[in-house]
């Protein structure tokens, strides 16, 4: 029995985890211990890189400068960054025909149930749905399972004027659950909502906890409402859920200064 089969077997749902700027998929996994931890009897976590480095689009000075790595990864890349090379500045993205077809491959050799994006792989996550959506309802990549959820934590519309019309034009109606920290000063609520605007609002629902930029720890409200947002789309986890047991709290600190600062270049924050 393949891989495949022997996760639909276990009635679990399949999730594809996109992660955020300068990080790759090895070390999302690390940062969401406690929501592997918290839904291991409902989740087959899977993740995918993004086909950028971030050297591509940032200078090995300002790699430097926010304490990254010329490995670390992007889903986007820019251009027309002003005199000054400020990425933060930025308001032209381009290449994203690359991230798309990546995710088209992804998904059809994964097949996930849903998807699940970290801050700039939030946004990813979210276009990616506009686009697959758009040309779907066009009679094209008919072959790509269109996923049946999204989880969408701290991601923000962006300030390209073209990518914000793709999903705005899509209408995105993919049940989606966008998580937000009230705290966050990096994506600050009002972007996050900015994103959620666009979306079918028949089929968004919102989290907010009271936190920075990270994904929360999957305990309580939160995990309260992970746990009732999944179960609708299949999973058949057996046995009670705890919402107030003590796990792996890895995600508190899910981005690093030096991410953070990162981070909000990818959002273009002035």
């Amino acid at each position: 029995m393949s891989s495949s089969e022997e996760q639909a077997a276990d009635g679990k749902l399949k999730m594809l985890c996109l992660h955020g700027f300068l990080q790759n998929g090895n070390i999302l996994r690390m940062r969401i211990g406690s929501m592997r931890k918290g839904l291991k009897s409902r989740v087959h976590f899977q993740f995918h890189d993004a086909p950028f480095h971030a050297a591509s689009t940032l200078t090995e000075q300002q790699i430097k400068e926010v304490g990254g790595s010329s490995e670390g990864l992007t889903w986007f890349q820019w251009s027309d960054l002003g005199p000054d090379k400020r990425p933060s500045l930025a308001v032209k993205y381009s290449n994203w025909d690359t991230t798309y077809a990546s995710l088209c491959d992804a998904l059809r050799q994964q097949q996930p149930d849903g998807l699940f994006g970290f801050s700039q792989g939030a946004t990813a996550a979210a276009l990616f749905l506009a686009a697959l959506q758009t040309a779907q309802r066009q009679g094209r990549d008919l072959d790509v399972p269109l996923p049946k959820f999204c989880l969408v934590c701290a991601g923000f519309l962006p300030r390209d004027p073209e990518y914000a019309a793709l999903l705005e034009n899509a209408k995105v109606d993919v049940p989606t659950l966008f998580v937000m920290g009230q705290s966050d000063a990096l994506i600050p609520p009002a972007r996050s909502h900015a994103l959620m605007d666009t979306f079918d609002q028949r089929t968004a629902d919102m989290f907010e906890h009271p936190g920075a930029h990270m994904v929360p720890t999957c305990s309580g409200e939160f995990k309260q409402q992970m746990v009732a947002f999944l179960d609708r789309f299949g999973s058949r986890a057996a046995g009670s859920v705890s919402v107030g047991s003590s796990l792996d709290s890895m995600d508190n600190t899910a981005t690093a200064d030096a991410e953070q600062e990162a981070v909000a270049a990818a959002a273009g924050k002035p």
